[in-house]
């Protein structure tokens, strides 16, 4: 194969980013091959730390190599065409890197940029006259003729790293985890509210919340909706020939039937759904609120959240997954005027903001709303297959619109929705780079948070386990466009979301 079908082949993953870090360790793999036969060193995703900041760089070269006097960086990117390269680099990198620079203290004398594309030498000259050179520092393009030159002293290093590259890939990210010791994941969260705020200052951010938000608000989490649905079914049939379950009796056969249809809270959803029929959605809408409280920490502060800014909106739209209206409840506490959106036809005005019940609306009060038996319900496994099995439904429009136009931040949410999941990753493949815009809060489960004195367990080693796990967790969750936002306790949400708007 030559290198530039390589190239190609790895550029053609489904998935751009994966593509992206494929590609990349590949080239790291040579070139660190080709400064050792110099007997120069090269640090490959070299990170340093500076008072209590990491600064990273994808490749480090401290004594230089060819013509390349002092230490030497590489940084490697990947672009889709010329223009893309001068517009989205030089309008948004090249600042940020002579930050991360200085930041660093290293005496830094070249910058060699890696693109794999191909470039003329006027092109070069146009790309590099375009930086300040106020920093005195050497700057050199390489194209994809620069890496087939070094590609073509190795053929055999190229072909072996290719055929193992998935492999190579966990095999860095462990030991760049290893190497940085502890994740600083409460500087990244700053950096990533930070990054947030700016979003929402220029009328680009966009809510996805999920059962999360409600919680505290005594709305049922998914499974306990499910089980109460189960009892209740149960009850109702079984009371038709006058058998009455105690709560013992209905809570061993909830338990019994979950197991039979293999914990699947999709095929329970299905088998309930068609057992109650007609009076399903009232049911439903009965369990749901039957303990709400209305409102809580983390609904007051979406609320707040969505107030107007002045000479401007804030907060563009919000993408619910909830069937309940807590939301609306706290936006009119608010005075915030909104529209529910449920079905394809509704369509908020420019002064309305527009709360899009992508998976069916049960509100309390069902009479305040027009043509709500029209709304699709998902709650079921055929739900799921109506959705992904058209693309062209408006909830998908919707979201996949947001997810390719704005910044959006999802709350709430557990990521094991096999739509959403799908639809990040149709956006994200959409994009230009391999820059992640979107944001998901997560809990973050770490072991060694579990540990009790246990005999012959190593902390430090459980404390490694817990870092390797979040990196790869992190560039899973990269690979669907979403930067994660960690958190120890469900608490911390609230404050997370009012630091936004601060």
């Amino acid at each position: 194969m030559e290198f530039n079908k390589i190239f190609e082949s790895l550029l053609e993953e489904n998935n751009p980013r994966k593509s992206y870090a494929m590609l990349e360790t590949l080239i790291l793999k040579v070139l660190k091959q080709y400064l050792q036969d110099q007997n120069k060193l090269l640090e490959v995703n070299y990170s340093t730390k500076q008072d209590f900041y990491f600064t990273d760089f994808d490749g480090y070269a401290p004594q230089g190599f060819d013509d390349y006097e002092g230490a030497t960086i590489f940084e490697i990117k990947f672009y889709r065409s010329k223009s893309s390269t001068f517009k989205l680099f030089i309008d948004k990198n090249f600042d940020k890197l002579i930050q991360r620079i200085t930041k660093s203290n290293l005496q830094i004398r070249n910058i060699i940029f890696v693109i794999t594309l191909e470039f003329s030498e006027s092109d070069k000259k146009k790309f590099i006259e375009q930086f300040d050179k106020n920093n005195n520092i050497n700057i050199v393009l390489w194209d994809i003729n620069d890496l087939t030159r070094i590609f073509s002293l190795y053929p055999q290093l190229v072909f072996e790293t290719y055929e193992n590259i998935s492999e190579l890939l966990i095999n860095t990210k462990i030991s760049e985890s290893v190497k940085k010791g502890n994740i600083d994941w409460k500087r990244r969260q700053k950096t990533s509210i930070e990054q947030l705020k700016r979003s929402y200052e220029d009328d680009d951010l966009v809510l996805f919340l999920g059962a999360g938000v409600s919680m505290d608000a005594k709305i049922p989490s998914w499974d306990n909706l499910v089980s109460d649905l189960l009892v209740n079914l149960i009850g109702n049939k079984l009371g038709e020939y006058n058998i009455n379950l105690t709560e013992i009796e209905r809570n061993f056969i909830v338990k019994n039937l979950k197991e039979f249809n293999g914990n699947s809270p999709l095929l329970m959803a299905r088998y309930i759904r068609k057992g109650l029929e007609n009076v399903f959605n009232h049911i439903l809408t009965e369990i749901l609120y039957k303990n709400c409280i209305n409102t809580s920490d983390i609904l007051n502060e979406l609320a707040q959240l969505c107030l107007p800014v002045r000479d401007g909106i804030g907060i563009r739209g919000v993408v619910t997954y909830n069937f309940d209206d807590l939301l609306e409840y706290n936006l009119k506490r608010f005075r915030i005027r909104h529209k529910s959106v449920f079905r394809e036809a509704d369509i908020p005005s420019s002064s309305e903001l527009g709360i899009y019940h992508v998976h069916g609306f049960l509100p309390r009060n069902a009479n305040e709303y027009d043509n709500l038996s029209k709304s699709l319900l998902v709650f079921s496994e055929e739900g799921y297959h109506s959705l992904m099995l058209d693309p062209y439904n408006w909830s998908n429009l919707v979201q996949l619109n947001y997810l390719r136009e704005n910044t959006c931040l999802l709350i709430g949410l557990s990521m094991t929705d096999p739509n959403l999941r799908r639809l990040l990753d149709i956006a994200v493949r959409k994009q230009e780079g391999d820059l992640s815009k979107h944001f998901v809060l997560m809990k973050r489960e770490a072991y060694v948070k579990t540990l009790n004195n246990e005999i012959n367990i190593n902390y430090s080693s459980i404390e490694k386990f817990d870092s390797a796990n979040l990196e790869l967790q992190e560039d899973y969750y990269k690979e669907l466009g979403l930067n994660v936002i960690w958190y120890d306790s469900y608490n911390e949400i609230p404050e997370i979301i009012k630091q936004i708007k601060e």
